[in-house]
């Protein structure tokens, strides 16, 4: 769930040019940490296979510890859903394990989606109800057999403005383009329902929020589910082992979806039925298509890391799959960048994690569709040191140009000027990639690194339709003044 960066002052030249810049800058840093980022002795890893994710994270935690939680996480939210035994959304069923069938619907499937999040009509409603997607200009269906009770419902078209995706685009051109959908689960679901449920409260919490970064320079106090009298703002809740506290704390998913192309096997992918949006903003609808999952983000707030636990995982076959995008904004062009690089490559301990768990997997059940997908980086508290472990932290199909696989900018307008974008600890820091990027949410926002909680053209009016581009990035940038 990335912010729309792209610079709307420079040229599609000039946005390459700095690219290539930082990204020079960027090897050398990755050759720094060549030590640092090394696998373990032997490929040895501490991840267990639970229904349940961890709640918490060892403090100042090492590469290792980071990824195998971000793999533990990976592994409770991909385990089968007890939702079609009890109707409880965000809950694991404990007869399911990954010796059995690949699932039918996961547990990241059941949380709560962002129009349910901050409907348009009415009040948040109950976490356990059916899915009930709430916007403006209410869709109507493709045909009597369309279906608007599917767990998935891929409401954005673009990279959150600054640039389409697609896929084969030497054979398809933008035929196979790539579309998202964001979630979270119940702990922050009920907490913005709870005490901010509704649009004027929500709104008045992020002025108090932003009042106080102002205020104070940083949050005033902690800011796990901090409801006292001196803070008032949003501060979702945290995960946490202490005795008597024990809670999982606030989550957020982020998806990146595709059709295949005729002849592609769909066995390495995990497909689902999901609902897509048509026509134009005066007569929307909605209709039913398979589509493939290619990326996963995984965010994560507990006690000892405030400002999230940032992972993130791909399709294995992403970078072979001719990705191409195409920049929006004021110089948006017709052209599609194809089989771009990587910003920077997955660190070497990042690589072995996989393959220690796809063996474990494979043991198991040799036929898992988790075999396909690999983890590309993790990211634990901010940082000022662009040397540190998965500061660049971008996925490839969901900040796949420029401007967002290299964000280290204060603000939407500015993702490359090196200038601080987030509070950690009372300091204000200059954080790369995702959390950096999230930063702006908290800093700029109000909305504690949480880009569904932001003001930004919410409650949501129009679902992004299918290859309909929008000029959000250009709204975003006048919203915030830049």
């Amino acid at each position: 769930m990335k912010a729309g960066l792209i610079i709307a002052t420079l040229s599609l030249t000039a946005v390459t040019a700095a690219y290539k810049s930082v990204k020079k800058e960027a090897t050398v840093e990755e050759s720094k940490q060549s030590k640092l980022l090394a696998a373990p002795a032997n490929d040895t890893f501490t991840i267990n296979f639970n229904p349940y994710p961890p709640n918490e994270l060892e403090k100042n935690a090492t590469p290792q510890q980071l990824v195998e939680f971000a793999w533990e996480e990976f592994l409770a939210l991909n385990w089968q859903s007890s939702y079609s035994k009890n109707k409880k959304r965000d809950m694991p069923d404990l007869s399911w394990n990954f010796s059995n069938k690949n699932p039918d619907t996961l547990v990241w499937e059941t949380y709560a989606h962002r129009s349910e999040l901050q409907p348009y009509y009415g009040g948040i409603m109950d976490f356990d109800l059916p899915p009930h997607y709430s916007y403006g200009k209410k869709p109507k269906p493709a045909n009597p057999n369309t279906s608007f009770t599917l767990f998935d419902a891929l409401d954005e078209n673009n990279e959150i403005g600054s640039c389409n995706l697609y896929a084969h685009t030497i054979t398809e051109k933008k035929k196979l383009q790539v579309l998202y959908q964001a979630k979270v689960n119940r702990e922050e679901y009920d907490y913005i329902k709870n005490n901010y449920g509704t649009k004027a409260l929500l709104t008045a919490a992020r002025n108090i929020n932003m009042l106080n970064l102002k205020q104070y320079g940083s949050y005033s106090k902690d800011t796990c589910n901090c409801l006292d009298e001196t803070y008032k703002g949003i501060s979702l809740p945290c995960g946490s082992n202490l005795p008597g506290k024990k809670r999982q704390g606030a989550i957020e998913i982020k998806t990146a979806w595709r059709m295949l192309k005729a002849g592609e096997d769909a066995s390495k992918f995990l497909t689902r039925n999901v609902i897509v949006f048509s026509g134009d903003t005066n007569n929307v609808t909605y209709l039913n298509k398979t589509y493939a999952l290619i990326g996963l983000h995984i965010i994560h707030k507990t006690r000892n890391y405030e400002d999230f636990v940032f992972a993130t995982w791909e399709q294995v076959d992403v970078k072979k799959d001719n990705m191409g995008y195409k920049l929006l904004g004021k110089y948006e062009k017709d052209t599609v960048i194809s089989n771009f690089s990587r910003f920077v490559s997955i660190p070497a301990i990042v690589d072995s994690s996989t393959s220690f768990v796809h063996r474990k997997i494979r043991e198991k059940n040799p036929k898992s569709v988790w075999l396909n997908y690999r983890l590309v980086g993790v990211q634990g508290n901010p940082t000022n040191n662009s040397n540190s472990f998965g500061y660049f932290l971008a996925n490839y199909v969901v900040e796949s140009d420029p401007t967002l696989q290299d964000f280290h900018g204060s603000g939407i307008g500015k993702p490359h000027d090196h200038q601080s974008n987030i509070y950690y600890k009372g300091e204000a820091i200059t954080m790369g990639g995702c959390q950096g990027c999230h930063g702006v949410a908290q800093k700029v926002e109000g909305a504690d690194l949480s880009f569904l909680l932001d003001n930004f053209e919410k409650p949501i009016r129009f679902p992004d339709l299918e290859k309909f581009s929008t000029n959000k990035l250009q709204r975003r940038l006048k919203a915030q003044n830049q």
